[in-house]
């Protein structure tokens, strides 16, 4: 079975924070070039960050790095495949509205994108058949959204899957590092982040840069596709956020949250695949950032929930958090030692559902203001 079908990693943010990593180690320090200078992670990553975007559409933010001065852009395909709007935002601050797309192919998950800039920074392209196991490398991007964050590690795998040649790497990567370039120590672009396992410590994985440097020459700008404008905050979707994280339990309390909502006639801020199935893509995301996010959705409100074990195996302890559209708390509940489902544990009479239920229809969790249109 393919390994990107596992899962593609995706999401969201706005606020801008630059991680480097602090100290010295036997993996970061500093390698001397040709001309006898060394250059350590700090230099590469002030030289590259300017070039590195975030990519935001309708359905999630991720990351891509700009190649040319003209304004084209890499990110890859899972990015792009289900979107009906996008803009690009710069780390001056910039954000281009009028987004095309050039080239997009589901089989090696790279996509490429046109805004309407002149003298943009870029990247320089390293060459991926040089990649060797053991090479240091640092990875660029917006993981949870957060804006310019760095980690290293080492190119870990050379593999392929489905006939498509991908670089393994222990460089850390989350929701939304997806298109961020993979850099080596000359500075140079060796990969486009792509995808990771679910299950597993730090298996991530890249396309090769030699992928993107093969389409670069055959893009058309004349058969571009124009992304339409995003829209306002005023148009964006209202009602209630839910968003959360926590133990393997947190998935199937998340849906039922939905369903309770939306069965008792809560307006829901959620949309697309946040509402389906694949909540790992779009659902799970700590406070910090979940309430860093929250302008941006248009909610009204922010319901985070987090789900810790219990004292057995079937049972969880679950809280509830509510937030005002600015981020301030409303109310909170907690759940000691509740089955997965809602209902009661022996020594726990009271399971999360009671304690979610009574607060529909107050602040926070309004429900939903019917319009003429609504069937009577």
């Amino acid at each position: 079975m393919s390994l990107r079908v596992l899962w593609y990693v995706l999401f969201l943010s706005t606020v801008a924070v630059s991680q480097i990593p602090s100290g010295q180690s036997t993996t970061t320090s500093p390698q001397t070039t040709s001309q006898g200078r060394a250059i350590d992670w700090a230099e590469i990553v002030a030289h590259a960050r300017p070039a590195v975007v975030v990519v935001e559409t309708d359905q999630a933010l991720a990351s891509g790095f700009i190649l040319k001065p003209n304004g084209i852009i890499v990110t890859n395909h899972h990015v792009v495949a289900n979107a009906k709007a996008m803009a690009v935002k710069l780390p001056s601050g910039e954000v281009y509205r009028n987004v095309y797309l050039l080239s997009s192919d589901p089989i090696d998950d790279l996509a490429f994108l046109k805004i309407e800039g002149a003298d943009l920074p870029t990247i320089p392209l390293g060459n991926s058949n040089n990649v060797q196991l053991g090479d240091e490398v640092l990875l660029v991007g917006a993981p949870e959204g957060l804006e310019q964050t760095v980690s290293n590690g080492l190119v870990s795998g050379i593999r392929l899957d489905n006939g498509v040649r991908v670089l393994q790497t222990s460089a850390a990567a989350s929701h939304g590092s997806s298109g961020g370039p993979l850099l080596n120590r000359k500075g140079e672009a060796i990969g486009v982040m792509s995808f990771k396992l679910v299950d597993g410590e730090n298996l991530n994985f890249t396309i090769p840069i030699n992928y993107v440097r093969g389409k670069l020459d055959t893009l058309s700008v004349s058969n571009s596709k124009a992304f339409e404008k995003l829209k306002d905050k005023a148009e964006q979707h209202r009602g209630v956020w839910v968003a959360g994280y926590g133990s393997a339990a947190f998935e199937q309390i998340f849906m039922e949250v939905l369903d309770i909502l939306g069965n008792r006639g809560v307006k829901v801020a959620n949309y697309g695949l946040q509402k389906v199935t694949n909540i790992r893509e779009t659902g799970f995301m700590p406070l910090s950032s979940a309430i860093e996010m929250l302008p941006k959705t248009g909610a009204d409100s922010l319901l985070c929930i987090k789900v810790e074990p219990g004292m057995t195996s079937l049972a969880s302890t679950v809280y509830f958090r509510c937030f005002d559209s600015t981020g301030h708390i409303l109310w909170e509940e907690k759940a000691n030692d509740v089955l997965v489902n809602g209902g009661n544990t022996l020594f726990h009479p009271k399971g999360w559902k009671s304690k979610l239920t009574p607060h529909i229809g107050k602040t926070g969790l309004s429900l939903k203001t019917p319009s003429t249109s609504d069937p009577k």
